[in-house]
């Protein structure tokens, strides 16, 4: 994401969100404006034309069906993630206290957000969410439920956003800091608290936690989870696949889009695809499973097998999508693309990019020049299971790739842009805005961005996935 922002409502508390939400946008100097003068196409960094925007294509033949983890590791994977996913039906109570589940409140107090008419958010606005959130109440629920579609996890229960100064760089639009992340459909919750007005429900799931239309989810029972619980996960890997079931009457109604990322429960599979279960909502806001059919082309039991080709086939689908802080328009930040891109081989990552970056073995970078960092991720690093951490931004390592003639690491990112500097001192954006191939340095050949330093100079260290074939610790989600 242009900032990555730490969107871990769960694991660190909503309040990490403020530290950094779309992980790939840096925070500005007071001040400073946008290059909204400069023409994109001059703009965007030469590592766009000279490096192929696609991962495949990048892979050596040679090995595209070679896996990276024995059965035996994946395995060990998988049982995390599931233990992870379905945690929210096992919990008996909230596992944020108040000040971290209603930070956007006190936020609202320093008068710093604009609504979607680029006008401060008053003193009427704050009235109006601190009744609405009746924090005093907090937590009034316990309840297991679940999403019947692809939705988001709001900072405050309001569809409008909150932008901070529009005119300085990474703070106007697309980074509504009322947006925490996306979830999509399927995704096990426990609703811990209600708005005044009955339209919003304050929801965890196994990554993060935020403000959820009570329209968007159904309630679960007894068992309606232990079917859900009882089966193997199936995991969509179409990016957008319709999915439709048997509405009442015997029609054949859509559901939602199933996005990389989504897990169902899979019911059986044959040589045309898979049953899997959905969720539906039903009468009184209760959940209904309805059998749905799948093709085999948009999906895969978990875990698919972790192979270059395997995870060359769903990266290639991500290229070229737009930038989505917190999940913003159902896009993706740099963190969600990792989350999701990994979530069909079995492997679990927390929401943000600091807790990314603790998922598994950590090499720091720390007193090493940028031509040593690289060095060393080109010696020690295993390509698609190492990930690239600099605050506010995380990426994933392809590989060695030659550039311009010479050998050079190549990272997959969801990016804002890049910080920029012109002669003057006045701070800026280069923007890309979508998930790109590129090398550790992009934009080096523009003055503004190299006045600014590169993506290298800022690298703190990188992440061993799996060090050993062997599944990370997973951070705990309530501390």
């Amino acid at each position: 994401m242009g900032r990555l922002r730490p969107v871990v409502l769960l694991a660190a508390g909503l309040l990490v969100l403020a530290l950094g939400l779309g992980g790939c946008a840096q925070r500005p100097r007071p001040g400073a404006q946008t290059l909204g003068a400069v023409p994109a196409a001059e703009a965007e960094p030469r590592d766009l034309r000279d490096i192929p925007q696609s991962v495949g294509a990048l892979l050596p033949a040679a090995g595209l069906d070679l896996p990276l983890l024995t059965p035996e590791a994946q395995a060990g994977f998988l049982e995390r993630l599931r233990a992870a996913h379905f945690a929210p039906w096992t919990q008996a109570n909230a596992s944020y206290g108040v000040q971290s589940a209603f930070w956007g409140l006190d936020k609202l107090g320093n008068g710093r957000h604009f609504g979607e008419n680029l006008r401060p958010l008053g003193p009427e606005f704050r009235a109006e969410m601190e009744a609405l959130c009746q924090a005093w109440a907090y937590p009034s629920l316990a309840r297991p439920a679940i999403a019947t579609v692809n939705t988001s996890l709001r900072v405050l229960p309001t569809i409008r956003p909150g932008f901070l100064k529009p005119t300085r760089p990474g703070e106007g639009f697309p980074f509504d800091y009322w947006q925490n992340s996306g979830v999509w459909a399927g995704t096990p919750l426990l609703v811990t608290h209600l708005s005044a007005d009955g339209a919003w429900a304050l929801v965890e799931t196994r990554y993060a936690g935020g403000w959820v239309r009570v329209a968007d989810l159904a309630y679960v029972d007894e068992a309606f989870m232990a079917r859900w619980t009882s089966l193997p996960l199936l995991a969509v890997t179409r990016e957008r696949a319709p999915v439709f079931g048997q509405a009442r009457g015997g029609r054949e109604a859509f559901l939602f889009h199933g996005r990389i990322g989504t897990l169902l429960p899979l019911v059986a599979e044959d040589a045309a695809g898979y049953t899997a279960l959905a969720p539906a909502r039903g009468a009184n806001g209760l959940a209904e499973s309805v059998s749905v059919r799948i093709p085999r082309a948009d999906a895969a039991a978990m875990p698919l097998g972790l192979t270059p080709r395997n995870l060359a086939r769903l990266a290639d689908q991500t290229l070229g999508q737009p930038y989505g802080w917190g999940g913003y328009l159902e896009n993706r930040d740099c963190s969600a693309l990792l989350l999701d891109l990994l979530a069909p081989f079995g492997i679990f990552m927390p929401r943000n990019s600091s807790q990314q970056a603790r998922s598994g073995e950590f090499v720091s970078f720390q007193g090493l020049s940028g031509p040593q960092k690289e060095a060393l991720l080109l010696e020690r690093g295993t390509p698609l299971l190492t990930l690239l951490h600099k605050p506010g931004h995380i990426m994933l390592y392809l590989g060695r790739a030659s550039v311009a003639g010479q050998g050079r690491a190549v990272m997959l990112h969801a990016i804002w842009g890049l910080r920029s500097l012109d002669e003057s001192g006045v701070e800026g954006r280069v923007v890309l805005g979508r998930t790109v191939i590129t090398t550790l340095e992009p934009g080096r050949e523009l003055p503004d961005v190299a006045r600014a330093g590169t993506l290298l100079e800022g690298l703190a260290g990188m992440t061993l996935v799996a060090p050993g074939g062997q599944p990370p610790v997973q951070p705990d989600r309530t501390r």
